[in-house]
């Protein structure tokens, strides 16, 4: 079983990070940003310090998590922002988004990742739930398709990833959109802790028929790549129940719904996402190890 773990998560300096990693007994990194930018925007000699750096600790790239399509309307009026200040995102139209692709396909191939993230566009703050309906479907697959058109010539893979933040937050959701592409060079990264907090309100309702579990036996055939984190809901915590925990000790069963992952020939990797502090990262990077390093 392939384990790894996105590098910022651990800490923005990469040289910190891989040594980091490394020594928790990980061969391989997901990359998402470093030098204070996202991997879109890195130039040359920032590619290069990175390759050295991977070289260095004799590790491998799971996944290039761009942020493709995250911050960019889908429709013309649309109001999307930026996640975080922490958090380093490209921004612009959809052309915008393709030219970024296109320089993250050769970032890819320079790294030889064979999976590049796309996002199915973060909602808009400015309309009003639900997301994800028949127009929005519509217009994701348009878009899709032109990225995989982008990517083609590269050899790699792009997977989409259910966001809850996104108009396809459940894996289900995002599946479909999958198949109405159908697409050599496109599956999905599945994330099944954002199912688990996608807010229902968000989500057509013909889609809130499935528990995680049954979710992830739809889904797996599909999946290209898979996140891991965790959390507790408490309902008591307002206005956002759920709270992130420790991979290993949330909601989520992930010995259970890896052994589900597992039984469709699942080839790819486990990446942790751990979103807690710096004690709560290592932890759970030491439980995944225990649990699943073998």
């Amino acid at each position: 079983m392939r384990l790894s773990i996105i590098s910022d998560e651990v800490h923005e300096d990469p040289s910190i990070a891989f040594r980091t990693i490394k020594e928790e007994g990980y061969n391989s990194v997901e990359l998402h940003s470093a030098f204070a930018k996202p991997i879109e925007e890195w130039n040359a000699s920032e590619l290069a310090e990175i390759k050295r750096r991977l070289k260095e600790y004799d590790l491998t790239v799971s996944n290039l998590s761009s942020t493709i399509f995250f911050v960019c309307p889908l429709y013309e009026g649309d109001e999307v922002t930026g996640f975080s200040d922490g958090f380093y995102q490209v921004y612009g139209d959809v052309e915008a988004h393709l030219n970024h692709l296109k320089r993250t396909c050769e970032v890819a191939e320079e790294l030889e990742s064979p999976v590049i993230r796309l996002f199915p566009f973060r909602f808009p703050n400015n309309r009003k739930p639900p997301f994800g309906d028949q127009e929005d479907m519509e217009r994701i697959v348009e878009a899709v398709n032109r990225a995989c058109d982008v990517a083609e010539p590269y050899g790699v893979t792009l997977a989409v990833e259910n966001c809850p933040y996104s108009r396809l937050p459940k894996g289900q959701m995002t599946l479909e959109l999958i198949q109405k592409v159908n697409r050599d060079n496109l599956g999905l990264l599945y994330d099944p802790a954002n199912s688990y907090r996608a807010e229902r309100v968000n989500v057509p309702e013909r889609y809130l028929n499935m528990d995680l579990y049954e979710e992830t036996r739809l889904v797996a055939p599909w999946i290209r790549h898979v996140h891991v984190k965790n959390y507790h809901y408490d309902p008591s915590v307002s206005p956002k129940p759920f709270l992130h925990v420790d991979a290993g000790s949330g909601d989520i069963d992930f010995e259970k719904l890896i052994a589900i992952i597992e039984e469709s020939g699942y080839q790819g990797a486990y990446s942790l996402e751990p979103e807690v502090d710096e004690e709560g990262t290592i932890r759970s990077m030491r439980w995944m190890k225990e649990t699943f390093g073998k």
